[in-house]
């Protein structure tokens, strides 16, 4: 899979805008033949918006969602963004999308770990997220979830082979959101892709580094502080090379009512 990651600066609280903007991306990664074009956590509205969510949050069928499967069938791009959700009971969501390069719905995940304010706002996730797709089989997390050693474990437990990360991280995080996302991959030998943000939103300065990392958490490429695209070629064939050496699923020993015992008697 080629995978574009999109370190955007969108403005804030214009989503018309923002969508304005992604023509141009999505024309970019055609011509470089990108499989998949992956944005930042609240891609279209900014993440500083928890006062304006009951104005700029959309349901999975709204303006931002048609729109952006509109450019996916047009450039014939899978398209993973986030986006703030409101569903169906009122109740807001800081969800991320898959769409395939039809423009049709793959997957909605909805982030299970809130961080500061977002908990005043939004509804945390009940579920985790793989999707098979033609490029292998991608899981799902949103920024907070990065930090988190048991999201990434429990997507690849369940078949994950391309981690994606919607992310806003902000300063001084950088290189500890590199250490974790490397560690991440490492620790479940697959590929972990975390993609940020860059720019600012009133007190909030967006750390931008978003990181590709391989199955033995090796930097296949990073991006700075600025705005900026990143281009990865993602083989699958490494994550067998990987557990060849040592296979960390398959070893796993699991402590059960103070007992342990290998990961094959489950």
């Amino acid at each position: 899979m080629r995978l574009m990651i999109a370190q955007t600066n969108p403005l804030w609280a214009e989503p018309a805008a923002n969508l304005k903007a992604l023509e141009s991306l999505c024309r970019l990664a055609a011509e470089a033949k990108v499989d998949l074009l992956a944005l930042p956590e609240l891609a279209f509205t900014g993440y500083n918006i928890f006062e304006r969510l009951d104005s700029l949050a959309e349901p999975a069928d709204g303006l931002i969602v048609t729109e952006v499967a509109k450019l996916a069938d047009k450039y014939n791009l899978h398209l993973l963004f986030g986006f703030a959700e409101q569903g169906a009971d009122g109740e807001f969501s800081n969800s991320a999308l898959l769409l395939d390069d039809n423009g049709q719905h793959l997957a909605t995940y909805h982030k299970r770990h809130l961080w500061g304010r977002e908990n005043e706002f939004f509804v945390a996730g009940k579920q985790s997220c793989v999707v098979d797709t033609r490029f292998g089989k991608l899981g799902l997390m949103i920024c907070y979830d990065n930090e988190f050693p048991e999201v990434a474990r429990e997507l690849a437990q369940a078949g994950a082979e391309i981690i994606l990360s919607p992310t806003a991280n902000m300063l001084p995080n950088a290189e500890r959101q590199v250490l974790q996302i490397r560690a991440r991959a490492m620790d479940n030998q697959c590929f972990v892709a975390c993609i940020n943000r860059s720019g600012v939103e009133q007190t909030l300065h967006y750390c931008g580094n978003s990181i590709v990392a391989g199955p033995d958490g090796e930097v296949l490429g990073r991006l700075g502080l600025a705005a900026g695209t990143l281009i990865v070629d993602i083989d699958l064939a490494c994550i067998d090379e990987s557990r060849t050496h040592q296979d960390y699923l398959k070893d796993l020993r699991v402590l059960k009512d103070n007992h342990a015992f290998n990961g094959a008697d489950l």
